[in-house]
């Protein structure tokens, strides 16, 4: 008796499975801003053992405006709580990136002997966080970093599901974890940096989490020490879309930082 109920448990669960595959979410049309992953760097200086500074950093950035195919690389988030949400099928999908923006930047960190550990607090199409951890000598340094981005995005979809349309087109805040590394070279009070770092959007349809392609960019920067309070730097971007096609589109930089 207790094997029918079994019996009978599954079949009618293999059932609801089937049934619930049967519908579909045609996505006709589907935009999201995004932008290029945050820089992070060191202290572009030797720093003294057993001390602690403060930076503060505005910059003006440009990348080439582009629109990125991601239809054949987007689909639901691969969460198994999800076994029962529909699929989506995209017809159209992509990423609009690029364009002027500013940043803007604080910086702490604190050495004891080579060792540095450290945070920072900034703003790029949305606020983001990070936690550094790197060391520091006399004439390089490097490190690694992780933190959260709430970017704010544009998203706008149209498509139908079961039978009946749906059209959105709106503002939210996409939260991702971002990580990457860092390394510099400085002399006297010349230093070049490269940072590298990445995240993946978060963007949601009609209440379903996508798994969209993920953003790394990459900041190669030089830059001149003025004194010990004011510091110049100009550099170049390149970005790298995880698609299929393996897209990328480059960009520029500059800005000043004021140390405390």
């Amino acid at each position: 008796m207790k094997f029918k109920h079994a019996a009978s448990f599954i079949l009618c669960f293999i059932f609801v499975l089937l049934s619930t595959g049967c519908v579909t979410t045609n996505v006709h049309k589907f935009r999201m801003t995004a932008s290029e992953a945050p820089e992070v760097h060191g202290a572009n200086t030797q720093q003294a053992s057993h001390s602690s500074l403060w930076r503060f950093t505005g910059k003006i950035n440009y990348n080439a405006e582009t629109n990125i195919d991601i239809t054949k690389d987007v689909s639901e988030a691969p969460d198994l709580d999800r076994l029962f949400d529909v699929p989506i099928k995209f017809k159209d999908a992509s990423y609009k990136m690029g364009g002027l923006d500013f940043s803007g930047k604080g910086d702490f960190l604190y050495k004891a002997s080579n060792f540095v550990i450290g945070g920072g607090l900034g703003y790029k199409d949305g606020i983001y966080s990070h936690l550094t951890m790197g060391a520091n000598y006399s004439h390089f340094e490097f490190g690694v970093f992780l933190g959260g981005y709430n970017q704010y995005i544009d998203i706008e979809y149209s498509g139908e599901k079961d039978g009946d349309s749906f059209d959105s087109h709106g503002h939210d805040v996409s939260t991702s974890l971002f990580a990457g590394l860092y390394a510099g070279f400085y002399l006297e009070k010349f230093f070049a940096n490269l940072s590298v770092s990445s995240y993946s959007p978060s963007p949601q349809i009609e209440g379903i989490d996508l798994d969209v392609p993920r953003i790394t960019t990459a900041y190669l920067t030089t830059g001149y020490r003025l004194n010990r309070w004011l510091e110049f730097s100009v550099g170049g971007i390149a970005t790298f879309i995880d698609t299929s096609e393996g897209n990328s589109y480059p960009g520029v930089t500059g800005g000043v930082s004021i140390y405390l």
